[in-house]
Order: C-alpha cells, then sequence, then structure tokens
C-alpha cells in the first residue's frame, strides 16, 4: 500500500482558502447562507431547539436546489415569497441599507420563515422568524 503525499504550505502554518469566484459555475446558481447580519432580536438564540434543527434541515435542503428551482416552488416549501421593505413591521439592523428594497421569505418548520436578500448566489438572512412578527404573512 502506497504511502500518502501531503502538498507542502506555501506560507506559515496557516494557508488560506482558496477565493470562490463569484462566475465559478460550481456555485453560482446554488445559494449559499449568509448569517454574518442577524437582527439581534431575530436570531437563532431566539429560536427554539427544535426550530433550529428545522431550519439547519431546510437550510441543507435548500443549497441542494438551484435558485431557479425555488423560484418556481410554491410560495410555502421549498419556495420563496417576495416581500416588500415596508410590509417589515421591526427594525433594520444598520448594515441593511435602503437600497434593499425587497426582501425574499423561505420556509421552514411549517410556514416559519426566514428572511433575508440575495446578492447573487449569497442568500444575507437578516431575521428568523419563529413568532410570525417580522411581517403580516
Amino acid at each position: 500500500m502506497g504511502k500518502l503525499h501531503h502538498p507542502k504550505a506555501k506560507q506559515g502554518r496557516h494557508i488560506p482558502a482558496p477565493l470562490i469566484e463569484p462566475d465559478n459555475k460550481l456555485f453560482h446558481n446554488h445559494p449559499i447562507f449568509c448569517l454574518r447580519y442577524l437582527h439581534k432580536d431575530y436570531n437563532v438564540e431566539s429560536c427554539s431547539p427544535s426550530d433550529r434543527a428545522s431550519l439547519i434541515r431546510q437550510m441543507a435542503n435548500l443549497s441542494q436546489l438551484s435558485w431557479d428551482e425555488i423560484k418556481q416552488s410554491g410560495r410555502h416549501g421549498m419556495g420563496s415569497e417576495k416581500i416588500n421593505r415596508k410590509s417589515i413591521r421591526v427594525s433594520f439592523p444598520q448594515e441593511i441599507t435602503p437600497d434593499v428594497e425587497d426582501f425574499l421569505a423561505l420556509r421552514y418548520s411549517g410556514n416559519k420563515a426566514f428572511i433575508g436578500f440575495r446578492n447573487r448566489y449569497i442568500f444575507h438572512m437578516i431575521y428568523i422568524d419563529s413568532d410570525f412578527s417580522v411581517y403580516k404573512h
């Protein structure tokens, strides 16, 4: 049985991960979820343990679909619903600028939603609406 030869490090102890180019066909049409801008009152901590598990399962399921498949699905289940900025009942994190006019609601755990916006292939999650208070459902 042969030995495995590991490539030599190119710099220091920690080698940076390769950049993912935005036009890389491998990634460009499947959602990648970013939780960096979650609202302080509508985040993972505001969910029950079972809702957290449902949210993770749904994110994993959605990541296997293309954005086109998500658009073609109904608004409940694996689909999305467009939400106008004016329909949001709660404050916006300071990072969300006024030029973000529309949001997408994606479902988890029945009709509960997580709301954010899409920038190319990245879905920036802003709210986890576990109590149906972020917008009128």
